[in-house]
């Protein structure tokens, strides 16, 4: 059993890890959409590694009787420099 504090403090990653990969998605598809294949590729790799980090989260928090909450990520920035 998790205390609450331990929980807030998990969830509370699990939705950084999963606003991180929305991060990394957005980088992919603005590099799609400059025909630039290869950093696309890099981001959404980087992206399928941060849904890898959630998930563990996410299993961590409900194999010990806690709750998952999904707190809603801010939108991703969709232009980069």
């Amino acid at each position: 059993m998790l205390t609450e504090t331990i929980e807030k403090a998990l969830n509370d990653q699990l939705n950084f890890e999963l606003y991180s990969a929305n991060i990394y998605l957005s980088m992919a598809a603005y590099f799609d959409s400059k025909n630039l294949a290869g950093f696309a590729g890099w981001m959404k790799v980087q992206h399928q590694e941060e849904m890898m980090h959630m998930t563990k989260f996410y299993d961590y928090v409900n194999e010990r009787g806690g709750k998952v909450v999904f707190t809603g990520c801010p939108d991703p920035p969709i232009d980069w420099d």
